[in-house]
């Protein structure tokens, strides 16, 4: 068993220590200008949360009371206290605890492993602790001798453990297996499964024991790289809580409690020689002094950049909180839509049909299935609307799809409203109805017509029967025109009783009128549904993609490369959909969502987002000039996406050019100001001008440059929304420029 420890056997030591950092601390404080009376005072809060594993011995375990204690959470328990702190234990396995410090639910973890992967995710506290792993085998199996053995062997490690980190970055072996804790992988071993398990050393040994397992054993063969620093960790960025930390690991170093901790869990057996504890000891005593100044001059230089952080997250968070509850109004919004959509749908008397520019009918609710005389949606769905209904019938009735008002008016783009015959689908008969239609449009082109009627055979019966009572009354008015003068009042009722049904009848076109009003409204709703159901395409491909991972891993060794090759392409194309359908609803929101105008300062947008999208290589590469932005009067989260992409295509577009150099500008007029971003790339021919800017229209291959076809449609919506236009010019091999305007006003 190896292990770093740091002892102090004397009092005089200790007092020298204390007194050292208490002596810079003053002289630290009274540095520049005087300090506030709080100004050692805290931020964050007195009361912690922190995880502990239940079963990783000697280190975090739980005893019989069902409470966290070990060694590394008693460390932690002891530096907390000293600083004033509360400790609350949350017991959970490591993957669980990890992913809390992640996600904000912890605060900090009593042991941690410093290792290159987790780095970007945590912030560590000074190493309290240096281990070795080791190599456990089944007694009696001579098959390892050296570390290079492991390379074809098949390894057992806990997930996400440092051995796992340690295996997969030395590149051991392709055969890893993970379990979810030790006494899993231990229990595997001994069960004849796999050829070994590599876990830190200590903890190793503890866990054979407490398992009662006397069939295997550590080689006492090194382990090159495989030793690992113990720290306290902490969510990225949480400076503060760091320092105080530290701060109190130092304390209980120096004041004995860390070595009498140690000698609780391990004997002070396990101390090294006298030689090096004397030397250790003469070493700490210059250095913990520097170390401490080191750290008290980085907590006062962090503190005035902490509290700027501070207000600005503080800023951010109630930012973030709105955007949230936006989401989530809107959520409700689009939930509320939907049902609105599929009830009038189906509840409304109306027949409503959509179809295609072939004529296929691609929608149809309840009351159209009824008033034709289908049973399913699938008699209907896909098949030509005008054979249907409207086509000659062996008796000679209907006419010609060429002739049709519906189709004519889908040719020209505009609506139509008639009085026609349609037939019944049982017997063949044909009955009256009056008709809407209106066409469908996406990005500015007809793709279809949606129909709206209903049955007017009672209507026509009245008119008829009006017609006729017409007729009768002027035989009548012929027939007694002598006796005119006698039927004067009569004639009067008759009158005011037509002015009735006149009124009645404007009535009733005023009716119509909002009906179909709330018919262009419902196709406004139809429209966020379609972007509702888009979403849900999302599912089968996630599960398209994920199965695809899971035959990948757990079938490999059983599928030759043909079929992993296929899995391979199966995956990318279930991603490339995804990004898609990704695409696509990002289109459907720029159209829906509201604008916020505001006076946005372009040039910082723009170099954030030129920081964001390139590469430090790219950064080393191109030659990036950015002119004099003026501000401009826009919506700056949309307006982000413009630069993200104009930009994002710059670069993209000009990676395989020998000059690579991209200019950001802008020209200004007197109504106007018009940016643009020019590139020395692959470039376009002029007369694709209008191409560029449609949805899924690409002028290059997917193995050329990578893309959906849907960003430069999104950039214009955006444009044309605030008001702006947007246009390209280029030349092939020399590059492309890419201009949007704003109005002033």
């Amino acid at each position: 068993m190896k292990m770093s420890v740091f002892i102090f056997n004397k009092k005089s030591h200790k007092v020298v220590l204390l007194l050292a950092g208490l002596l810079l601390t003053r002289i630290i404080s009274t540095i520049g200008q005087p300090l506030p009376e709080n100004a050692f005072q805290y931020r964050i809060a007195d009361t912690i949360t922190i995880g502990s594993e239940p079963n990783y011995p000697p280190y975090t375990i739980r005893n019989e009371q069902g409470e966290a204690t070990g060694f590394a959470t008693d460390i932690l328990k002891a530096a907390a206290a000293v600083t004033g702190f509360e400790v609350k234990i949350q017991i959970g396995l490591w993957n669980d605890i990890r992913e809390g410090l992640l996600t904000g639910k912890l605060d900090a973890l009593p042991i941690i492993g410093r290792t290159p992967e987790r780095e970007p995710f945590y912030d560590f506290s000074l190493a309290y602790l240096s281990l070795n792993g080791a190599i456990f085998v089944r007694k009696g199996e001579n098959n390892i001798q050296s570390f290079d053995d492991l390379k074809d062997k098949e390894i057992i490690v806990m997930k996400n453990d440092n051995a796992e980190e340690f295996v997969r970055r030395e590149n051991m072996t392709e055969k890893i297996f993970t379990t979810t804790t030790i006494q899993e992988a231990f229990l595997d071993l001994e069960n004849g499964q796999h050829d070994a398990v590599l876990i830190q050393h200590i903890t190793g040994l503890e866990v054979l024991k407490e398992l009662g397992i006397t069939t295997i054993e550590a080689l006492d063969i090194p382990v090159p790289g495989f030793r690992v620093d113990y720290c306290f960790g902490v969510k990225k960025g949480n400076t503060e809580l760091l320092a105080r930390l530290n701060e109190g690991l130092t304390i209980i170093i120096a004041d004995g409690t860390y070595r009498d901790i140690y000698y609780k869990w391990f004997g002070p057996e396990i101390v090294r020689e006298r030689n090096l504890r004397s030397i250790a000891r003469t070493v700490l005593i210059i250095l913990i002094p520097v170390i401490i100044l080191s750290i008290l001059l980085w907590v006062l230089l962090l503190r005035k950049k902490v509290e700027k952080r501070t207000r600005r997250l503080d800023e951010e968070i109630e930012e973030h909180k709105l955007t949230l509850n936006s989401l989530q109004n809107q959520q409700k919004m689009l939930k509320k839509s939907e049902e609105q959509i599929r009830l009038l749908l189906n509840s409304t008397g109306e027949g409503i049909y959509s179809i295609d520019m072939n004529g296929n009918c691609t929608l149809i609710n309840r009351s159209a299935l009824q008033l034709l005389g289908f049973s399913s949606r699938q008699e209907v769905l896909g098949k030509n609307m005008h054979q249907l209904i409207h086509h000659s019938r062996p008796n000679g009735s209907g006419y010609e799809m060429e002739e049709c008002e519906i189709f004519k008016a889908i040719r020209e783009g505009k609506g139509a409203h008639r009085e026609n015959e349609v037939f019944w689908k049982s017997d063949g008969t044909s009955f009256p109805v009056e008709y809407f239609s209106h066409p469908i449009q996406s990005n500015g082109e007809v793709t279809g017509s949606v129909v709206t009627f209903w049955n007017i055979a009672e209507r026509k019966k009245a008119e008829d029967a009006l017609i006729q009572m017409k007729i009768n009354l002027e035989k009548v008015v012929d027939q007694r025109r002598a006796e005119l003068a006698e039927k004067v009042h009569k004639l009067d009722k008759s009158q005011k009783a037509m002015l009735y049904m006149v009124e009645d009848m404007n009535q009733i076109t005023h009716e119509l009128k909002q009906e179909r009003t709330k018919l262009e409204a419902a196709n406004t709703e139809l429209e966020a549904f379609t972007y509702s159901v888009s979403h849900d395409l999302r599912a089968p491909l996630r599960a398209i993609k994920g199965f695809s991972g899971f035959l990948l891993e757990d079938y490999k060794e059983k599928l030759d490369d043909d079929g992993r090759q296929y899995i391979h392409i199966i995956s990318e194309n279930a991603s490339k959909m995804d990004r898609l359908i990704t695409d696509l609803l990002n289109l459907s929101r720029v159209s829906r969502s509201s604008l916020k105008m505001t006076k946005t300062d372009m040039k910082q947008l723009a170099l954030a987002i030129l920081h964001e999208t390139a590469s430090e290589e790219e950064k080393k590469e191109f030659n990036i000039t950015v002119g004099n932005l003026p501000p401009a009067n826009c919506d700056a989260s949309l307006t982000k996406q413009v630069w993200s992409n104009l930009i994002g295509n710059a670069l993209k577009y000009s990676s395989k050019s020998d000059a690579k150099q991209i200019e950001i500008d802008a020209l200004e007029s007197e109504n106007e100001i018009t940016y643009f971003v020019k590139d020395s790339g692959i470039g376009f021919d002029d007369k694709f001008n209008e191409k560029i800017f449609g949805v899924f229209q690409r002028l290059h291959r997917d193995d050329e440059f990578e893309g959906s076809g849907v960003g430069l449609a999104i950039v214009q919506r955006i444009v044309q929304r605030q008001g702006g236009k947007i246009w390209a010019e280029g030349i092939p091999g020399k590059g492309a420029t890419f201009f949007f305007s704003f109005p002033k006003v």
